[in-house]
């Protein structure tokens, strides 16, 4: 069973690829990475470049087609997973906010 830490740290990357009818989706883990850092949010973006490679194939295309298939897939891609990136730097923010904070009496 998925606590809801966890849930909130693992995200779908979904998309509908144009070299198949369905929607192709993997789980880029951000488990263990501080989002509020510059690190964190790098480490995150590459994980989510891979995620975006495994789906829609190899950025370096050999044919005009292929680079403009590879474009359109990966803007796609890239367009739905924003959402979800912001709301888990959001999470991560509010949880590091209300970690820190002090009581007030």
């Amino acid at each position: 069973m998925l606590t809801t830490r966890t849930t909130a740290l693992l995200f779908a990357l979904m998309l509908a690829s144009s070299a198949q009818a369905g929607t192709e989706r993997i789980t880029v883990n951000s488990r263990g990475l501080d989002l509020a850092s510059d690190a964190g949010r790098a480490v995150l973006a590459q994980r989510v470049a891979h995620a975006v490679d495994r789906i829609c194939g190899s950025p370096h295309a050999r044919s005009t087609a292929e680079l403009h298939n590879y474009a359109l897939c990966s803007q796609a891609a890239r367009a739905d997973a924003a959402p979800q990136i912001e709301a888990l730097i959001a999470a991560d923010a509010r949880k590091m906010a209300g970690g820190s904070a002090m009581p007030v009496r």
